[in-house]
């Protein structure tokens, strides 16, 4: 297998058209150019399925396209962002900024005064919500909310998928916080909440592609689960981290979103430990698309890398089952 530059990308036999060959791993920013380790390699059996084969064709012509842009991240979380990076800013301003959408003010002091963020007294107004939990804090709340509203879809077939990976992209962002919070790195905690939110975002680029792509004159026998779900799965942290370092979204929540698989973990790279064990404490549970309830927290390389001894990683797990217990309620109301 050829690896130039090592580039991850779809590699086709031209003259078999037989195997398609998927390189995981290899992430460019983080080597000298022409080098790298292949990590992982998924190989897929394309020889029955020349209709599939032309699919995964189309879903990579549609992401390199210049003029490619899905609606990621909202306009009401963006224009926050923005007043919080100029740094002359009121909390009148916060507020005034979320208050333009009262479905999204009602929601964030519904999670400020949630038993994942509440304090003594509950906050009343989104001025005291960012006085007790912070500017950083707030944005991620709402970033969080806004982000569900993206994740729905045109297509009813689409849902299946969407609100399970939303649940799942904000239980993270939940667990990876409260790891920080509960391993003596507080400093952290609006870092990990973000880097677990967004470490799935290649998912919600590939759903908006494949629901875009699966029409009568694009794909006439439609597409099937099985081949959304293989994609999904196959694709997403290249296409992740891809996406979000070409709209120049910080390196840190790129390289979780391109590494949150990866077989090998820098034990030093505190974010990734974090963003990576609460993906997997969410899979134990069930919390998305995953149940893997046969996970051993204890013994995996990222509970080690941050010292999460037993009473850490019990607490976590109860800190999930109340997260889906209040997802529960207000995925009802929404």
């Amino acid at each position: 297998i050829l690896i130039d530059q090592g580039i991850e990308r779809w590699y086709r036999g031209r003259h078999s058209s037989v195997v398609s060959v998927y390189c995981l791993g290899i992430h460019s920013s983080r080597r000298a150019a022409g080098t790298g380790v292949l990590k992982e390699i998924v190989l897929i059996d394309w020889s029955n399925r020349m209709d599939e084969k032309s699919l995964i064709d189309l879903v990579e012509e549609k992401l390199d396209r210049k003029d490619f842009d899905p609606p990621i991240f909202n306009q009401v979380a963006l224009k926050l962002q923005q007043q919080i990076t100029k740094g002359d800013y009121s909390l009148a301003d916060i507020a005034k900024i979320i208050y333009r959408d009262q479905g999204l003010a009602s929601d964030v002091l519904k999670i400020a005064n949630s038993v994942f963020y509440s304090g003594i007294r509950p906050a009343k107004t989104i001025q005291d919500a960012t006085v007790r939990l912070g500017t950083k804090a707030i944005y991620n709340l709402v970033t969080a909310i806004t982000q569900k509203q993206l994740y729905r879809t045109g297509k009813k077939k689409y849902g299946r998928w969407a609100t399970p990976l939303w649940s799942h992209s904000l239980g993270v962002a939940i667990a990876a916080r409260w790891l920080a919070l509960n391993l003596r790195r507080r400093q952290l905690a609006d870092e990990a909440f973000m880097a677990g939110l967004l470490h799935d975002i290649g998912k919600l680029v590939l759903l908006k592609v494949l629901e875009d792509l699966d029409d009568p004159k694009t794909t006439p026998e439609g597409i099937s689960a099985d081949l959304v779900d293989e994609i999904l799965e196959t694709m997403h942290a290249y296409h992740g981290e891809r996406y979000m370092r070409r709209i120049n979204i910080p390196d840190v929540y790129c390289e979780v979103a391109g590494m949150h698989h990866d077989p090998g973990i820098d034990p030093e790279n505190a974010i990734l430990n974090l963003a990576r064990l609460g993906n997997l404490a969410c899979r134990k549970l069930g919390i998305g698309l995953k149940h893997q309830p046969e996970l051993r927290l204890d013994t995996t390389t990222e509970s080690i890398n941050l010292n999460a001894n037993d009473h850490i990683l019990d607490g976590l797990l109860e800190q999930l089952k109340e997260y889906n217990a209040w997802l529960e309620k207000f995925l009802a109301q929404h």
